[in-house]
């Protein structure tokens, strides 16, 4: 069994999407893939489990079929941090995170784990990053979000002073177009001279992180106004409407497919929104909006979906998810790989893995 750990330097760099297209070429190829997230950070319960979000989604995407709740040993709630705060979580977290990896190794041609979504991730239960790598010797993905270049080398640098010689190289992901020639030419020759390998520099795709009006729906539990037939429309951008319409509007028109929060009483801002390029108004305070506004959307075939949440707290929730990539959506997931096929070295990859 071949093990791959692949882990982010800061949030958002886009771990769970890139562990996905690895394990589905690996399957294509033929492979018997395993996964394992050792610590989990986003508790949910799914059939009255406590699970984790991304072991859910990539068990599902995968046809895995170990169930949910046995691919995470440490599941961080808020009652097992109240246990941990007063000292009344006594458990073997590292222990037990072993023995769920021999499980789970068994049978595998391939065990992907994933790690946290930063490397902050796992010190509150004594098992970060870096002692999961050093502890199972695992060889190590890093998954580097671009914010810029100076900034993009001192995270990979950091990454590899941090794992050593279990940092197997690293994947730059979120490239804006105007910086793709400065990352290939320039920062990955200069990375790779300093003994670190560079699988990947993958392009910003604003579509790969949009948000459908659907899942905003559930998010909010919103109700649904207009636009019942545009659950699958993407949201790629997000505004707030909390100023005037006047003040707005050159704003709005800067936004491509984007989402508005504001108030169901500010029919001002409503109507600004409207003639930009809108998918979805997201009406917070249970407040409907005028007959007029509603048919106006109808026309322009945009979503109105009706909160009763405070905006603040929309904003709030949309944001906690707004801007992670998400591939449930078959249109997302082709994209996606198509993306990898084009500017990520599986052959170089699996060839170190030994796959």
């Amino acid at each position: 069994m071949k093990p791959l750990y692949i882990t982010a330097a800061v949030t958002f760099s886009g771990k769970t999407s890139l562990l996905l297209g690895i394990g589905l070429k690996l399957t294509q190829m033929g492979k018997n893939v395993g996964y394992f997230k050792p610590v989990s950070t986003q508790p949910y319960l799914e059939g009255g489990k406590l699970v984790d979000e991304d072991a859910d989604f990539v068990r599902r995407i995968l046809a895995i079929r170990t169930p949910a709740d046995q691919l995470s040993s440490v599941i961080i709630d808020d009652k097992m941090l109240e246990r941990l705060i007063q000292g009344k979580e006594n458990r073997d977290f590292l222990e037990d995170i072993k023995k769920d990896y021999a499980t789970l190794s068994e049978g595998r041609d391939v065990l992907l784990l994933e790690g946290g979504a930063s490397m902050r991730e796992g010190y509150t239960v004594g098992v970060s990053t870096v002692s999961l790598a050093t502890s199972l010797d695992l060889p190590t993905l890093g998954v580097v979000r671009y914010r810029d270049g100076l900034k993009l080398m001192d995270d990979v640098l950091a990454l590899a002073t941090r794992l050593e010689k279990h940092l197997l190289g690293v994947v730059v992901n979120g490239v804006p177009t105007e910086a793709m020639a400065q990352m290939t030419d320039q920062v990955a020759p200069y990375l790779e001279k300093r003994g670190i390998r560079v699988y990947g520099v993958l392009p910003q795709d604003q579509s790969l992180m949009a948000l459908t009006v659907g899942e905003v729906v559930t998010l909010l539990d919103a109700k649904v106004l207009t636009g019942e037939e545009r659950r699958d429309a993407l949201i790629e951008n997000l505004s707030v409407g909390a100023m005037s319409a006047e003040q707005a509007l050159p704003r709005f028109r800067r936004m491509l497919n984007k989402a508005v929060i504001t108030g169901g009483d500010r029919a001002d801002l409503q109507a600004a929104a409207l003639e930009t390029s809108t998918t979805a108004l997201i009406l917070s305070g249970n407040l409907p909006p005028p007959s007029s506004i509603i048919q106006r959307a109808k026309e322009m075939g945009v979503a109105v979906l009706m909160t009763n949440t405070s905006t603040l707290e929309a904003v709030e929730a949309v944001e906690k998810v707004f801007g992670k990539t998400r591939l449930a959506q078959t249109e997302k997931l082709t994209r996606y790989r198509l993306m990898l096929d084009q500017h990520f070295d599986f052959n170089r990859l699996f060839a170190d893995m030994g796959v």
